[in-house]
């Protein structure tokens, strides 16, 4: 130990705050007895983290005498543990390091401590306050859980992909106190950054920063910051939305099949943007406040672009590109994270594309959807897949299962959650004899109606309309078979294969001998 109230590493008695019960310090599991003010003050530095003495001398006394009084606690604080608690002339005051929250245990939180004058409302505040919902992510947390201070996390992900909620919910796994913006000590989140902002980062040796970037162009600041930071301090995180079983688990928990694909798929499976519609459903305000925000950092040309492209979901043609005006702002709506190329040009999001759409007016949408389809011409409808007539199943056989791509399959059943309308999810079988597919499943889209697709592919393409609840009974021929899926849709569905019914048998095999013989005359082997 120094003189100062610090200690080495690995040898200094360590103090325990527990969060839930009375209120009380212990060392080495037995109580320390410590003035009542003083612990109180101690709870509020673990719980808020660094504090200036000011704002403690008002919290505690309010009076003209605050700050004098506030050092005749600290005095009888150290002369309770027998050491200085902080060193002379710390301010802001930070919990030391010997000295740790912690937040497991029964009972209320800091019971008595609302009994200490100044406190009481933050007290209970804290007490009442409701618990923090269990993790988005908690797989990437685990991983996160390596960091400590000093530290630089970037987190790369819209305002909806909880930016803000992953980085409290690591400092409390990580047994750190939480605050926004530059400071001292703890996990500090923020999502802007100065040049007097990176210098003081640069310096910091006792905090673990979060940094949460939009997508696309980064800042200058922090490209600078990035420059300079050591990079075996610094790990970079893209947040891709949540996952169909990562969204049920988490912020759609006890929703029905229906509401929760209809959620997921609307919110692109951005956590926040997911609350917010749960919370008030229609349009959600917070989210398209941020996504106009986030506009504002085109240029004007660009920002009129986007919304006319915002009619429009899936690629943009030659001719679409052209009636929308939109080539001669690409390259920005690319490089500031709006668009990207991918056998075509198309929307980064489709879920903020219909934000966008849905901020036009409706005279203003039915002109420029009428130039789309006047761009993209005649479209014509795809072929629909022929069913089994009446009668057709015999007995069930056995069907095994194929290869996958993009689909989940649990007990019998095939699952896939396709955001965006690029995304693709098939499933490749190969069938011993001909028979009767049966496929009955739930599935939603983003329109009501028309439905998604389900594509069957054995040679010729068919395509089949996936309505929330839906049952097929497909003829197939011996030899592969791929369905497919094209997003944004949720599907969860199951298959079974018959034989063909006995009438059935005996006419394909009348057919297939006709087609064999060709003409009327003999034949000779």
């Amino acid at each position: 130990m120094n003189g100062n109230g610090g200690s080495r590493t690995g040898n200094a008695p360590l103090y325990v705050l527990p969060l839930y019960g009375p209120a009380r310090l212990l060392h080495r599991g037995r109580p320390v007895r410590v003035p009542l003010r003083a612990l109180g003050l101690l709870y509020y530095l673990a719980l808020e983290g660094p504090t200036p003495r000011g704002l403690l001398a008002d919290l505690l006394y309010g009076h003209a005498q605050a700050r004098q009084n506030l050092r005749v606690e600290l005095h009888r604080l150290a002369r309770a543990l027998g050491r200085p608690a902080f060193p002379p002339g710390q301010d802001p005051l930070a919990l030391p390091g010997w000295i740790r929250l912690e937040r497991q245990g029964e009972g209320e939180a800091m019971e008595g401590l609302e009994a200490v004058e100044g406190l009481g409302d933050w007290v209970l505040e804290k007490r009442f306050a409701p618990k923090p919902a269990p993790p988005d992510r908690e797989a990437l947390l685990e991983t996160l859980c390596g960091l400590s201070p000093p530290g630089l996390l970037v987190l790369l992900g819209t305002a909806g992909s909880g930016r803000r909620a992953l980085a409290r919910a690591l400092a409390a796994r990580l047994d750190l106190s939480f605050a926004e913006g530059v400071g001292l000590g703890g996990v500090r989140y923020l999502e802007a950054v100065d040049g007097a902002g990176v210098e003081r980062i640069l310096s910091d040796r006792r905090t673990l920063y979060v940094l949460g970037l939009d997508p696309g162009e980064p800042p200058l600041a922090f490209l600078h910051l990035r420059a300079r930071y050591p990079p075996e301090r610094m790990r970079v995180v893209a947040l891709k939305p949540l996952s169909w079983p990562e969204a049920t688990q988490g912020p759609l928990a006890g929703l029905a099949f229906a509401e929760a694909a209809r959620v997921y798929l609307e919110a692109g499976g951005e956590p926040e943007h997911m609350r917010e519609l749960l919370a008030a459903p229609g349009l959600p305000h917070r989210v398209l406040a941020q996504i106009r925000l986030r506009t504002r950092w085109l240029s004007q040309e660009a920002r009129l672009a986007l919304e006319r492209a915002s009619v429009h979901g899936g690629v943009f043609t030659e001719a679409v590109l052209e009636a929308l005006g939109l080539k001669p702002h690409l390259e920005e709506l690319e490089r500031k994270g709006w668009l990207a190329y991918g056998n075509g040009w198309r929307f980064v999001r489709e879920a903020e594309r219909r934000l966008l759409r849905a901020t036009l007016s409706p005279g203003q949408r039915a002109a420029l959807e009428a130039q789309v389809r006047e761009a993209l011409g005649e479209v014509l409808p795809p072929a629909r897949a022929p069913l089994a007539p009446p009668g057709a199943l015999g007995e069930e056989a056995l069907l095994l299962p194929g290869e996958a791509f993009g689909l989940e399959e649990e007990a019998g059943e095939y699952r896939a959650a396709l955001l965006e309308p690029g995304a693709e999810a098939w499933l490749e079988l190969f069938l011993e004899e001909a028979g009767v597919l049966g496929l009955e499943g739930r599935a939603m889209g983003l329109e009501d109606p028309p439905w998604p697709l389900l594509t069957l592919d054995q040679g010729e393409v068919g395509v089949l309309d996936l309505a929330p609840v839906f049952r097929y009974a497909l003829p197939v021929k011996r030899g592969p078979l791929t369905l497919g899926l094209r997003g944004p849709v949720v599907a969860a569905f199951t298959l079974a294969f018959h034989r063909l019914a006995a009438e059935e048998v005996e006419e394909e095999g009348e057919e297939e001998g006709e087609e064999e013989g060709g003409g009327d005359g003999d034949v000779h082997p």
